[in-house]
């Protein structure tokens, strides 16, 4: 696999401006023989993963790693689209009723759910991920979802593949673990040192007017803040930008590339709760919300938590105490 076509969209290699008497000058090498990096192998490792689901091997896919940046989501699309394979994209926010919609309508494609950690910690969204990747006995995947939203039939076989990457997998949500034990899985991780291998080959290459030599310069410079951030290899282009911009400004590149650096590694991932009584709290919050009746509530909780029916219904009573001392405290239904 083409290391420039997957990680890198519009980058150029090093020009010469034409003049009426160029200056000869030496051919810059083109590098074909290049070892693949650790991270290189890793994307081909999991570009593999990606084929077994577009042809129909795998019903799923989970590509997860806190780390952004090294091309998780162009693997996929490149991938799929090696194997003439059109996806149906959801990234951002997406509902319940969206996701439903979508695997409604596209019944026999490939989904893919991009950016969207969120989906994950909702439990009506989980459920009908869970439904759309296991085979019942017959071999069927009867997808179920009831709102008065609805304006198309409330389940629906599914016989598509589903592909979703995630920074981080929320480890005590049983119901997502569910999900998980229905697909394949992947970790898409890499050191510092491993980024900085792969951006010193695409800086090999060179940047529309910037030799290589001067990119690798930019990526030295990237180098120097890799002992205290979390570089990827996003950083490249846009500072290689800057580089081209500064010239033409006439202001140094370096103080425009680390204010951009500077900012870098900052965000911490939220942690998942590790209290299982919170999760299996929020679990019976969403239950008593989506169902009526308190059978449905319990089965539904209980599939959730994998926790016994005393459990549920001792919950219960403790979560209607909380909620009536609440009341009592603020002077509600006195």
């Amino acid at each position: 696999m083409n290391l420039l076509s997957i990680f890198t969209q519009g980058w150029k290699k090093s020009g010469i401006v034409a003049s009426d008497n160029p200056i000869p000058v030496a051919p810059i090498p083109v590098i074909s023989n290049l070892a693949s990096t650790a991270l290189e192998d890793r994307q081909r490792l999991l570009a593999h993963h990606v084929r077994l689901v577009a042809r129909g091997l795998a019903n799923g896919l989970c590509i997860y790693g806190s780390r952004g940046g090294l091309g998780k989501t162009k693997v996929v699309l490149e991938t799929l689209k090696q194997e003439a394979v059109e996806p149906v994209i959801l990234t951002g926010h997406c509902t319940p009723l969206a996701m439903y919609l979508a695997l409604y309508e596209h019944p026999e494609s490939t989904v893919f759910l991009d950016d969207c950690d969120a989906v994950f910690r909702h439990l009506p969204s989980l459920g009908i991920l869970r439904s759309a990747l296991w085979e019942g006995e017959k071999g069927h995947r009867l997808v179920n979802y009831n709102s008065s939203q609805l304006k198309v039939p409330s389940s629906f076989h599914f016989t598509g593949q589903i592909i979703f990457a995630v920074n981080t997998l929320p480890r005590q949500n049983h119901a997502f673990s569910a999900v998980l034990s229905r697909v394949d899985q992947f970790e898409l991780s890499a050191s510092n040192e491993e980024v900085l291998v792969m951006l010193r080959q695409l800086a090999a290459q060179g940047y529309e007017g910037l030799t290589p030599d001067e990119c690798q310069e930019v990526v030295d410079f990237i180098a120097e803040f890799s002992a205290t951030r979390e570089i990827s290899l996003r950083l490249l282009e846009p500072s290689l930008r800057k580089v081209i911009y500064a010239r033409e400004a006439g202001v140094n590149w370096r103080q425009l590339v680390a204010s951009q650096l500077h900012e870098i590694g900052k965000t911490v991932a939220p942690k998942v709760s590790s209290d299982s009584r919170t999760y299996d709290l929020e679990c019976l919050k969403q239950v008593l919300k989506d169902y009526e009746s308190v059978a449905e509530q319990e089965t539904a909780w209980c599939a959730l938590t994998e926790r016994s029916r005393a459990t549920f219904y001792r919950l219960k009573k403790t979560l209607n105490q909380e909620v009536t001392t609440t009341q009592a405290a603020m002077g509600v239904g006195g």
